[in-house]
């Protein structure tokens, strides 16, 4: 399955305001009607849409999702289930799986990059900046989310639009297991189960495959 790596996130720096937008995010802060019109305009445009990872303050991922929810901002806080811990001197039984948080102080927003949209976000409570390197945001591909939609929680509408956009007979790329890195056709696509049968080459024979759709990438 894919593996989720937490450490990038840790790793990268939470940009704040920089001197170009910080006429732009004061204007904004002073006027709480202007600021919900401009997180409601961050989803306006599909085209000019992208995903990028804000970083909250501690706890207060909960609250800044209803915020953003309220707003009409799209977004996704991640969830994970884990097995839940049990108590030394119990008998062993089937451990019950509770969710939990994926990456505690993260949020995916789906956001125009644009200083107006920019600053808006910066006026929810709660947000402290969005991550990047030396002022430039880090994108995240909308595939790559659906794809963690899908390893994390089964997401069943995720799943169907990843497969609406494959195609058989499309090449795509594995990213993980022993064919990692190769080159195969989509041969059945299978939206429900979330899987897909891939032909992978080999010396020249064809090698099926049953793959799920987090697995791979559009070649």
């Amino acid at each position: 399955m894919m593996a989720v790596n937490g450490k990038r996130l840790s790793e990268a720096e939470a940009i704040g305001p920089t001197d170009r937008h910080t006429a732009a995010i004061d204007k904004v802060r002073a006027m709480s009607r202007r600021s919900q019109a401009l997180l409601a305009a961050a989803g306006q445009s599909e085209s000019a849409l992208h995903w990028y990872v804000i970083q909250t303050e501690t706890r207060a991922e909960i609250a800044v999702d209803k915020l953003l929810s309220d707003a009409n901002v799209e977004h996704w806080l991640p969830f994970m289930k884990v097995e839940k811990r049990r108590r030394s001197g119990r008998k062993k039984q089937a451990r019950e799986a509770v969710s939990m948080l994926a990456w505690p102080g993260y949020i995916f927003v789906r956001m125009v990059p644009s200083p107006e949209a920019w600053a808006g976000l910066l006026t929810v409570k709660g947000v402290v900046g969005v991550l990047g390197a030396d002022e430039k945001l880090f994108p995240v591909k909308h595939e790559k989310v659906l794809q963690l939609k899908v390893f994390l929680e089964g997401n069943v509408i995720a799943m169907g639009e990843i497969a609406s956009l494959l195609k058989l007979g499309q090449m795509v790329r594995i990213n993980e297991g022993a064919f990692a890195t190769h080159n195969g056709f989509v041969s059945a696509i299978d939206d429900e189960a979330g899987t897909l049968s891939v032909d992978v080459y080999i010396f020249g024979r064809a090698v099926p495959l049953t793959l799920g759709l987090d697995q791979i990438d559009k070649g």
